[in-house]
């Protein structure tokens, strides 16, 4: 006999979504996004297991780690359930990041991966934390890593550049200004050099980390803690000078300015820190990699702010957060160059960024940015970013060029909005008719010669299906790849300003 029907209403576990049609429609229209945003960017699509060894996660963030895990094991293995009885710790857990992963694969075929490798993924993820707006206990995420870079200042500047363009790219495609969200972004050396002027040592150095990452959440808590990490109020005052801006700290400044000694004393100790090997570096380091980014689209965008500082212990220079008024970060990531050794990979420079799929939905019905009904199922329906890259751009082995390879790549990448699109006081990213030439996927080569054979082995290598090839702003060629046949224009060559006549990208919007 069946049992009784029982009158109790069950529920989905907490911090989970029930996703009915509409809704996950929404949630692809955003997933679509991150997809077109990774590979015109160049990016490619991996993809890792959905729970992993739960020591994969202990080798990264240390046994606190276990505390926001959702563990697992199957139950049939009596080895397992002797370890989850001795321990408490089950052999697996639901992955509540990717980075590990990342590191795993990575270091389990670095022999005969190309480098760099760029790669992303989007899937869904798991953390056993409180759920609050903008934070579930299951959620999607995005990922973009752009690993071994061939670790020269320049090598390192241009992964960063492009880690930070690409989030300013899918910004842009979800119809979002650099009034709704910014990049913010600074150099974790820096921040690690001033916390040891004040008696941080190895050992402490992430609680204090922990620290300057709390403190425009709730200051006056944050102020009590300082105390604790054994600082004077004066001290105190310092450190928040130097990690805040004038505008975030009135307070502070009039105090300054009230007690000449105390200024006397902040402006000694900026001298101070300013003079050190590691800060220097690091802020030679942010200019050459902001600079990189402005040609690549993020003029506008991003901004240098010392308080970011991302307070896991594993970033090793570039940290940054994408921040919008009202919300979490978008956005989070940075450079972790040692990761990838502790999971048994050579040495190798990485940078990236994780965005989940809930605070960016807020966002985006916050400011009347998603899609419904007819418009959201043509939004989804639509082709998405050709796989295959559209475009290959090289410099013609002149030094002074390699700068407009950034700039044309970041305008092929963002495409021409119509006039007919703009002129509409209630245009929306999703419309049909956004675009007079369409964003595309467009590639540069990362390898350090300037012998255009090679460079042309490389397009070829990755099956561009044009090469494009910079002589100056106005001077651009252009060869089919499939056809092995080159292209003019009716003024001889091409250019890469999107305004003139003659610009490179319509001329291959036409031929694709």
């Amino acid at each position: 006999m069946p049992s009784k029907k029982s009158s109790k209403k069950i529920n989905p576990p907490k911090g989970t979504r029930d996703l009915y049609p509409e809704d996950l429609l929404r949630q692809r229209y955003i997933t679509n996004a991150w997809r077109d945003a990774s590979i015109r960017c160049g990016f490619e699509e991996i993809a890792g297991p959905t729970f992993e060894s739960t020591d994969l996660y202990a080798v990264k963030s240390g046994d606190g780690i276990l505390n926001e895990l959702f563990q697992a094991f199957s139950g049939k293995s009596p080895a397992e359930i002797e370890q989850v009885q001795a321990t408490g710790t089950a052999p697996y857990a639901l992955r509540p990041e990717f980075t590990p992963t990342l590191a795993r694969m990575y270091a389990a075929r670095s022999k005969e991966l190309p480098k760099p490798c760029k790669w992303f993924t989007a899937g869904p993820y798991f953390r056993a934390e409180r759920p609050q707006r903008g934070r579930l206990r299951e959620f999607l995420q995005w990922n973009v890593d752009f690993i071994a870079d061939d670790n020269s200042s320049e090598s390192r500047a241009i992964a960063d550049a492009e880690i930070l363009s690409t989030i300013v790219n899918l910004f842009q495609l979800l119809g979002l200004s650099n009034g709704d969200v910014t990049v913010a972004y600074s150099d974790r050396r820096m921040a690690e050099s001033v916390l040891r002027e004040f008696g941080a040592s190895d050992s402490t150095l992430s609680d204090w980390l922990a620290w300057i990452d709390f403190i425009p959440k709730n200051p006056r808590i944050a102020e009590r803690n300082a105390h604790e990490l054994g600082l004077t109020q004066e001290q105190h005052d310092l450190i928040i000078g130097f990690f805040f801006d004038q505008k975030e700290n009135s307070e502070l400044y009039a105090e300054l300015e009230r007690q000449p000694e105390l200024t006397k004393e902040y402006l000694a100790f900026q001298q101070r820190i300013l003079s050190v090997p590691e800060v220097t570096d690091a802020m030679s380091q942010l200019q050459r990699a902001g600079k990189i980014a402005e040609n690549l689209g993020i003029k506008g965008w991003g901004f240098q702010h010392n308080a970011i500082v991302r307070g896991l212990a594993y970033y090793t220079g570039l940290v940054f957060e994408a921040i919008a008024d009202g919300e979490r970060a978008v956005a989070g990531g940075g450079r972790y160059d040692n990761l990838i050794e502790l999971f048994g990979g050579p040495p190798t420079p990485a940078c990236g960024f994780g965005m989940g799929d809930v605070v960016l939905s807020n966002l985006l019905d916050d400011k009347d940015l998603m899609p419904t009904g007819l418009e959201l199922r043509e939004a989804v329906s639509r082709p998405q970013a050709s796989i295959r890259p559209d475009a290959f751009i090289v410099p013609n082995g002149d030094e002074a060029n390699e700068p407009l390879v950034h700039t044309l790549a970041a305008n092929l990448r963002r495409g021409i909005e119509s006039e007919s699109w703009l002129s509409r006081e209630d245009h929306k990213p999703w419309q049909q008719d956004r675009y007079s030439v369409a964003p595309m996927h467009a590639r540069i080569s990362y390898k350090s010669t300037r012998n255009l054979g090679k460079l042309k082995a490389d397009a070829a290598k990755q099956h561009a299906k044009f090469l494009v090839e910079i002589h100056g702003p106005d001077k651009v060629e252009l060869r089919d790849m499939d056809q092995r046949d080159a292209h003019t224009s009716s003024l001889g060559s091409f250019s890469i300003d999107p305004a003139a006549e003659n610009y490179i990208g319509n001329a291959i919007a036409d031929r694709l």
